[in-house]
């Protein structure tokens, strides 16, 4: 399966080269971590400011009380981490057509993100999301920052299994519900699912303070619709739904103008929220996807 690919020393040589594309605060030098003026627990001092009540006593100056006879906090600047979760789609519609590995493909291109988030000490994670009987299975790994816990994705990662219903809102909700800081949300999926739930869902993401990212997964036979000719009967992964159809060259057309539909709808709702949309199309083409690609979309640099 291709999600191991990502977890291979020569695949990750590759991705040595490459930072994550996040937003740091303005304020911030080129190359250095965003920091902030909130009261914490760093390490190097930054001002003093009178005690108010309310104040934590553990920051007072007992040197300067001495002094000065006077109630003085010490301040910090902070580090501030930026959380970042890759939320793989992990529905039916992803396992299929099985000979496209695109559930591998997620996998593989949300565990990249993962390694190359690490390279900055971000906090990363990998999601999983689908329906089962009507209910939000939303799986997640804890955060990690160091690249020596890299591993520890590898079983989450192998374990995750295509099934249920794609309803990305219903991930979303079990997402925020979670009260996590803004972050980054990479969002890697097939898209097949109704338009205004894709649209519903970024669109919360997005007024949640988080950084979205959208890649787009889809496999090479299912894009190109290189299926062969004849008679089919057709059975929706999700839904259940079975319809005979016949497949051939004008079957085969429709099918890539429908995809490019589909395409150009979620690069639409993306460019309308501001978000980064980067297709992912063909499980073979995982090593261009991450040097080329997802570089010149500004996911990674």
């Amino acid at each position: 399966m291709l999600e191991a690919r990502a977890f291979e020393p020569e695949f990750l040589r590759k991705l040595d080269r490459l930072v994550l594309g996040i937003k740091r605060a303005r304020t911030v030098r080129a190359g250095q971590r965003a920091l902030g003026r909130i009261q914490g627990f760093g390490i190097e001092p930054e001002n003093f400011k009178a005690y108010a009540p309310g104040d934590d006593l553990r920051f007072l100056d007992w040197n300067a009380f001495a002094r000065f006879d006077e109630l003085t906090l010490r301040t910090y600047r902070v580090d501030r981490q930026v959380e970042v979760t890759a939320l793989v789609d992990a529905s039916a519609s992803m396992g299929l057509p099985e000979r496209d590995d695109k559930l591998g493909l997620a996998l593989a291109i949300g565990a990249s993100l993962a390694y190359i988030g690490m390279a900055d000490n971000d906090a990363v994670r990998i999601g999983a999301f689908a329906m089962h009987r009507g209910a939000m299975k939303l799986d997640a790994t804890p955060f990690h920052r160091r690249r020596e816990s890299y591993l520890n994705f590898r079983p989450f990662v192998m374990s995750v299994k295509a099934g249920g219903e794609t309803r990305l809102g219903a991930a979303v909700d079990q997402l925020l519900l979670q009260r996590r800081p803004a972050g980054t949300v990479v969002v890697i999926s097939d898209f097949l699912v109704n338009e205004s739930d894709v649209a519903d869902a970024l669109k919360r993401l997005v007024a949640a303070r988080h950084e979205v990212k959208v890649v787009h997964v889809m496999g090479e036979q299912e894009s190109l619709a290189a299926y062969p000719s004849g008679l089919f009967r057709v059975r929706d992964a999700e839904t259940g739904e079975v319809r005979e159809t016949v497949l051939g060259p004008a079957a085969a057309a429709a099918i890539r103008r429908k995809v490019e539909k589909i395409a150009a709808r979620i690069r639409e709702l993306c460019t309308m929220h501001a978000i980064t949309y980067a297709q992912a199309f063909g499980a073979g083409n995982l090593e261009s996807i991450i040097e080329r690609e997802l570089p010149r979309l500004g996911i990674v640099r």
